[in-house]
């Protein structure tokens, strides 16, 4: 009976051998099961656990699939941050008691040590935090007391964060659970400083007072009424919104008092918090109105965050009993107002300006806010003046009053005007388009489509056409393209296609923006039927660019759009390196099937495996295809020049995945880049560097290059050993290494994160001065 269950780890190991990682982890939690049922699983474990990395994090899944409390509540404090890491993650479902993390506290590392207190906060063992926090305090200090702090109960917290509130650095998780008693205690500090040391207590613990706002507003507001600090703490803009909701009127009040200037110029009075503020309607709001009269720019934004319907009487109410001021005309002011109310008071100004001798430009400005039909005419005749500066002035005053007036048959009769433009200079034809391109496009009909292309044709082909014409013209035309491809309008969609091709020879500057977002279901299916004539016609130049601008825009619908995916790997068999590069990319972004997809891809071409998009799938998921990326010969070909130094560029976490060869084959990689004298030092140092994520056999490759008579590469040698599987072993080597050809200042510095992994009963032999940081 016992001979079965000492070789079902060996059987189980040779199932793992040839699958992903996803199905290696499915196969790994489904023997978990099967061994717990047959009772088989401790002894499966206990075998697994005296192999190396590899065997042991496999044995830790198992006993966390199987639910083996006893076993990863034997190693929450384990040497090994992976096995560590899961026992961890499911301490709380397996009922692992407070005594194991209680005996694991008393001897662990400073980095496992504050990995467990994380656990207990994390998994609310209040009455373990509330036993062990003095304990801690007084053998390790403030700053691990205040890392368990927010894991007590109430009566502790107020009792000892007076004490610790200099040491909090994490505000969160306490607010998260004490933020009534965080308050208290602060309204008690606050109340105990004169007022010349209040700004100084803001400054250093504004932080905390902001986290808790989100819980506790008022009392936040509180605290900030009966002991106000000069200035309003920065760290509290971030929570005006929450402020708003709690007490818009108390907002208001600090709003339209001393703090209230440099808080609208900081940015944090953002158009969602005032829309809050106008949505309330508290009386408050009068107040604020009046004393942001004299700014027109902080009164549009506060008109603005009202209904269309609400603003002509906020400005009225705001201005009430005011003198007409310096200023004839406000464009700004007029630009908030709706259109039912704008009519009257433009004539108010344009009068007013007359009656001053104001700037024809001025009044033209006031009049240009009025009806299509009432200034038309004498918008057109300032188009006409002799000077070209006062037309460029006059011919953004034109579009945007037919943009105003919302109707697709003005835009068009000024869409004819412009094509006069044609005999202009840039500097006038350059502001005519930019106010045309902040046109709505949903105001451009099929009829506009012949002016369009009659405006466009001549502005690109000027002798002068400048880079701000075209970039107008550009704009315009992706507007139009985003707003009309599902709308049906052909003619348009072509306008627009045909303008960026003109500007520049192909469609890859379509970009389309999120249509993800906008469209309705099924609605990019309509998008690609219209713009199919131009994406086949690329494609048969080998143009992907506008497949490769709908796929992006798509986001994750462009999965279930057969005829796009089916161009994306046309692409890749058939396009120039940067267009596979982008194909591939784009091809593999669908979730369901990046798996099956990348193996197509490398069956392909195997070199595409240096790319980015494939080499992170194969490192992370992939791990059965590995192979032929650590092989002897890297995978030269279209993507890799033949002879040139590679190596599978994978992170810790993903080297974690993979198995034992396929880790020995990735050192034997980085330390052939190290030993090559022909590379640049840099590589050869980031390959030693690199090697210290590798469990076991990375270990021994950086410990080679730590007695290098090259300063660089011994020098990288040593910071890599603070980032092997066990770094406190590592102390010791670091410190013979302390003083020699001028490195002891560096292994100094790195001696307190190896410290920090070692164990403080093994610390000690190396004398206090080696021990990386003091008590308190």
């Amino acid at each position: 009976m016992a001979q079965p269950d000492k070789t079902a780890a060996r059987y189980l190991l040779s199932d793992l051998d040839p699958l992903p990682y996803p199905r290696r982890m499915r196969e790994i939690a489904e023997s978990a099961r099967d061994f717990a049922g047959r009772g088989a699983l401790r002894s499966v474990l206990e075998e697994l656990e005296s192999g190396g990395p590899y065997e042991r994090g496999v044995a830790i899944v198992l006993a966390c699939a199987g639910g083996d409390a006893e076993w990863t509540g034997a190693r929450i404090a384990d040497p090994d941050p992976f096995v560590r890491g899961h026992a961890l993650r499911v301490a709380e479902s397996h009922g692992v008691p407070d005594a194991a993390f209680e005996a694991a506290l008393d001897d662990a590392p400073e980095v496992v040590r504050r990995q467990l207190l994380r656990a207990i906060v994390a998994g609310r063992r209040t009455a373990l935090a509330d036993r062990v926090i003095g304990p801690l305090r007084s053998e390790w200090g403030d700053g691990e007391a205040a890392r368990l702090l927010p894991g007590c109960s109430d009566p502790v917290v107020e009792r000892l964060l007076p004490g610790l509130f200099h040491a909090v650095r994490g505000w969160r998780p306490l607010v998260k659970r004490h933020a009534g008693v965080l308050l208290d205690v602060a309204a008690r500090e606050l109340g105990a400083l004169p007022e010349a040391l209040r700004d100084g207590w803001w400054q250093r613990y504004a932080k905390g007072i902001a986290a808790a706002a989100d819980s506790e507003p008022v009392r936040v507001l509180d605290l900030l009424d009966r002991f106000a600090p000069s200035a309003f703490p920065h760290q509290l803009r971030s929570r005006l919104g929450v402020l708003a909701d709690a007490a818009p009127g108390r907002l208001l009040t600090i709003l339209a008092g001393p703090w209230g200037w440099p808080l609208r110029r900081s940015g944090a009075l953002t158009t969602s918090v005032l829309r809050k503020l106008a949505r309330s309607g508290a009386p408050e709001l009068l107040t604020y109105a009046r004393t942001v009269a004299d700014d027109s720019a902080d009164l549009a934004r506060l008109m603005l965050a009202h209904a269309p319907v609400e603003r002509a009487a906020v400005h009225a109410r705001a201005v009430e009993g005011r003198g007409a001021g310096f200023v004839d005309v406000d464009g700004v002011l007029l630009g908030a107002l709706p259109r039912s109310a704008v009519a009257d008071e433009a004539r108010r100004m344009a009068a007013r300006a007359k009656e001053r001798g104001g700037h024809w430009s001025s009044v033209l400005l006031a009049e240009s806010f009025l009806p299509c039909a009432e200034v038309r005419e004498r918008l057109v005749a300032a188009t006409r003046r002799p000077a070209a500066d006062d037309r460029a002035e006059a011919w953004p005053l034109l579009v945007r009053n037919a943009a105003r007036s919302g109707e697709t048959a003005q835009v068009t009769a000024v869409l004819e005007e412009m094509t006069r433009l044609a005999n202009e200079q840039d500097p006038v034809r350059s502001a005519a388009l930019s106010a045309l391109a902040e046109t709505r496009p949903a105001l451009f009909g099929a009829e506009a489509e012949p002016f369009l292309d009659r405006i466009s044709a001549d502005a690109v082909a000027a002798r002068d056409s400048s880079h701000g014409t075209r970039g107008s013209l550009s704009r315009l035309a992706v507007a139009v393209l985003r707003e009309h491809a599902a709308g049906g309008q052909r003619e348009l969609v072509n306008w627009a296609l045909r303008t960026l091709v003109r500007i520049s020879g192909n469609t890859g500057g379509a970009d389309l923006g999120r249509l993800d977002h906008t469209l309705r279901r099924g609605q990019e299916h309509a998008v690609f039927e219209a713009l199919r004539p131009w994406i086949e016609a690329g494609a048969e130049k080998a143009d992907y660019s506008l497949a490769f601008a709908l796929a992006r825009a798509v986001g994750r619908r462009a999965a279930g759009m057969r005829e796009l995916q089916e161009l994306l790997w046309q692409a890749i068999r058939f396009g120039s390196n940067a267009t596979v590069s982008r194909a591939i990319d784009l091809w593999l972004d669908p979730p369901a099937t990046r798996d099956e997809r990348v193996a197509r891809v490398l069956a392909q071409e195997p070199s595409t495996g240096v790319l980015s998009p494939v080499h992170s799938v194969l490192c992370a998921r992939r791990t059965d295809l590995l192979d032929q990326l650590l092989s002897g010969t890297p995978p030269y070909g279209r993507f890799l020049t033949k002879g040139a130094a590679w190596t599978v560029p994978a992170d810790a976490l993903q080297i974690r995945r993979w198995l034992p060869r396929q880790q020995e084959a990735l050192a034997r990689q980085l330390a052939h880049a190290a030993s090559d004298a022909g590379l640049p030092q840099w590589d050869r140092a980031a390959a030693i560097a690199r090697g210290a994520g590798i469990p076991g056999a990375g270990d021994e490759l950086v410990r080679r290059w730590t007695g290098s008579s090259d300063t660089v590469l011994a020098e990288a040698a040593l910071g890599a050993l603070a980032h092997v599987t066990r770094p406190g072993d590592a102390l010791p080597e670091l410190l013979a290494h302390a003083g020699v050809n001028g490195r002891g200042s560096r292994c100094t510095r790195r001696r307190g994160r190896h410290g920090m992994s070692r164990r403080p009963g093994s610390r000690r032999c190396c004398g206090r001065s080696c021990a990386a940081p003091a008590r308190r």
